[in-house]
C-alpha cells in the first residue's frame, strides 16, 4: 500500500450527518475508512466505462438441481480466466455456484451475459476490483 496522504474535505452538513450514519451503519472505524471505500467503488465503476480494463469479479449463480446450466465455453472469450469455481447446495434442491473470473471488462461482461441468459437461474455478476486496486493491496 501507499503511504498515507491527510486532506481536508469540504462537505455540506447534511452530507457529513449522511456519511456519518454510513459510518456507524456499516461499523467502519471513522469516515476515512467510508470515503475509502466509495472511492475504490467509483474506481471500479470507473473501470467498466473502460472496456478493456483488466477487472477481477464474481459470477453468483442459483438453481434447482436438474437445471441444465447453460455451458458458454471461456475459448470464444480471450481474456477471460476461471480462477475459481465453487458449487454447493444452499437446501436440499438448490445448488449455488459461485465462480471467481478476472480479464477485460468486456470480455467478463459479456461472458457473464450470456451464462445468465437462462431463465431457470438467478445470478449477478459483481466487480469487485481492478487490477491496479489489486496493486493496493501488494506494497
Amino acid at each position: 500500500m501507499g503511504e498515507i496522504v491527510r486532506f481536508g474535505v469540504s462537505m455540506d452538513s447534511t452530507l457529513v450527518q449522511l456519511l456519518d450514519e454510513l459510518v456507524a451503519r456499516n461499523n467502519h472505524d471513522n469516515r476515512s475508512e467510508v470515503i475509502r471505500t466509495l472511492v475504490r467503488d467509483a474506481i471500479v465503476d470507473d473501470a467498466a466505462l473502460e472496456k478493456d480494463g483488466i477487472v477481477v469479479g464474481t459470477l453468483t449463480i442459483l438453481y434447482h438441481h436438474s437445471t441444465r446450466i447453460p455451458r458458454v465455453p471461456i475459448d470464444r472469450f480471450s481474456s477471460l480466466e476461471i480462477i475459481a469455481n465453487m458449487q454447493f447446495h444452499l437446501k436440499e434442491e438448490i445448488v449455488a455456484k459461485v465462480m471467481i473470473i478476472r480479464g477485460s471488462y468486456s470480455t467478463v461482461e459479456a461472458w457473464a451475459n450470456e451464462v445468465l441468459a437462462s431463465s431457470d437461474l438467478i445470478g449477478k455478476l459483481t466487480v469487485v476490483a481492478t487490477d491496479d486496486l489489486l496493486g493496493e493491496l501488494i506494497d
